[in-house]
């Protein structure tokens, strides 16, 4: 989850130095305007689980839909200062660091609820070693005689 945070930070920063130009905001709108989605979803598909979990998708929705309406705002031109400002010489901007914690805070029920834990990791990638090494992986093509049956 924090690798795919610093990543879209770090895919506008590298764009940036090679001389193409990626709308940042633009950026931040599709992503949280997806992770708001993602997350209504998850509460509905997950609804009859634990309330804290539900609860947890409503509130990263919120906050998702929150960001979203700024970065609209932000983009329309409604708001045309953020009060923020940081030390000159940085290689991010607000706008990066805005998106990556957009990114963090809406992936994080997801992550967390639907963890899988260290020590079953081994037996985990054992299986699908397993499943690697066997080429067809359990699938079988019926030959057109058996396909009538």
């Amino acid at each position: 989850m924090f690798s795919l945070a610093v990543s879209a930070s770090g895919m506008a920063v590298l764009a940036r130095s090679h001389g193409q130009r990626i709308d940042v905001i633009s950026l931040s709108l599709w992503i949280t305007g997806f992770l708001c989605l993602l997350n209504i979803g998850l509460a509905v598909v997950f609804r009859k689980k634990r309330r804290g979990e539900i609860l947890s998708y409503y509130l990263a929705c919120t906050f998702e839909l929150a960001v979203f309406a700024f970065a609209l705002a932000l983009h329309l031109g409604l708001i045309t200062k953020v009060p923020y400002h940081l030390p000159p010489g940085l290689p991010f901007n607000r706008a990066e660091i805005g998106a990556t914690i957009a990114i963090g805070i809406g992936l994080f029920p997801a992550a967390y609820w639907h963890r899988s834990p260290i020590s079953e990791l081994p037996a985990r990638i054992a299986e699908d070693a397993k499943v690697m090494k066997d080429r067809n992986g359990g699938v079988r093509i019926k030959a057109p005689g058996e396909w009538i049956n």
